[in-house]
């Protein structure tokens, strides 16, 4: 178990704290870091950037390792690079600098225009590659740092971390990805609090009564539980749970709001469509909910990192990399790769909502 709160030192009690690299044989380490590191005081960096493109819960998850580069590099400024098709839940808050760069939807600007963008992210004594793609190596590529810092590629690129990173770590999928980022700074000595911080804004609740909130969609279909499924989870929860509303929230796209429109109709009142609900008033509703059920979506992860219990619905990716060991969580997935059964995800639902087990995580 991680400490209580991460490791920092008074830099007043001590002229330098110079860094190290904790790694084992998993790892790869150049020879120009083992020469710089020994000379390298976290106290003498000034400027980090951070690389992470990709969609609104991967952003969420980039969180506590933001929090704990504050906190161990106080005297740094932060850049975040994000991409130009993403945005959604970027940290913006957590950081000094935006860098945004060229991504699909601006492809027919050309190359030239494509390259100015990655270099715009500029010299830096540390860059951390989160996201270990084509455009993310050709970025840490094409500007400067003291120490580049990435995942070790699979498939065709492989060995492409000799190029690209001074030190390179494995990248677990069987782990929850916000403790996988983490791993980056694990090879540095730097230990995040525990359980994981987010430190996202508190909402007001926009319902005067108590309700269980439910996502029917994912980002693409194949992600998603059969909606009959869902609609008779709806039915049963509803009956079992009279006293608590039963809301439906409709994702941004047609097929998404149709889906969650068809569930609704199927489960009949008193359950809920929360329609016309922008992007801005979704997260209070899930920040404030007593459980969220839904698939792997970015909505859940919002919902861990403000800390409201979620039971996740898993017919396609690995549970295990969208499974947090802390708070109230818990995935429903069958081994054999079907559909879970509806008497599953109500079973897990139930157990959350018992008194006897029921505590909203702090917001930490």
């Amino acid at each position: 178990m991680y400490p209580p709160s991460a490791a920092v030192f008074d830099k007043t009690l001590t002229c330098k704290v110079y860094m190290k690299a904790w790694i084992d044989k998993t790892a790869w380490i150049s020879r120009r870091a083992k020469q710089i590191l020994p000379n390298l005081s976290r106290f003498d960096i000034q400027s980090i950037a951070v690389i992470k493109h990709a969609a609104l819960g991967d952003l969420l998850l980039t969180r506590p390792f933001l929090l704990a580069l504050r906190r161990h590099f106080p005297d740094a400024k932060l850049t975040l690079s994000i991409v130009s098709h993403y945005g959604l839940g970027a940290p913006t808050d957590l950081v000094d600098r935006v860098h945004i760069a060229s991504g699909k939807n601006q492809l027919q600007e050309g190359l030239w225009k494509r390259v100015k963008s990655f270099r715009a992210l500029g010299p830096h004594d540390l860059i951390f590659d989160l996201t270990c793609n084509a455009r993310s190596f050709w970025i840490t590529l094409l500007n400067k740092a003291k120490l580049k810092v990435g995942f070790i590629p699979r498939g065709l690129h492989k060995c492409s971390h000799h190029i690209f990173y001074d030190l390179a770590v494995p990248r677990s999928e069987y782990k929850f990805e916000a403790e996988t980022f983490l791993d980056q700074l694990h090879a540095l000595g730097i230990m995040p609090t525990w359980p994981l911080e987010f430190s996202l804004p508190r909402l007001k609740t926009p319902s005067a009564h108590s309700y269980v909130l439910y996502f029917v969609s994912a980002s693409t279909p194949y992600k998603c539980w059969p909606k009959e499924k869902f609609s008779s989870l709806l039915r049963k929860m509803a009956s079992h749970y009279p006293t608590l509303r039963h809301l439906v929230l409709p994702g941004v796209k047609a097929w998404e709001r149709e889906l969650a429109a068809q569930v609704v109709r199927e489960a009949g009142p008193p359950v809920e469509l929360l329609n016309g609900c922008r992007p801005e008033e979704s997260w209070a509703w899930v920040q404030n909910a007593r459980l969220l059920v839904a698939n792997d979506t970015g909505i859940r992860n919002y919902a861990i990192a403000c800390g409201t219990p979620t039971v996740g619905v898993f017919v396609a990716t690995l549970p295990f990399r969208y499974l947090p060991r802390f708070g109230k969580h818990l995935a429903v997935f069958n081994p054999d790769g079907g559909a879970p059964k509806t008497e599953e995800a109500m079973q897990a639902a139930a157990s959350l909502l018992s008194p006897s087990t029921f505590e909203k995580t702090p917001d930490h």
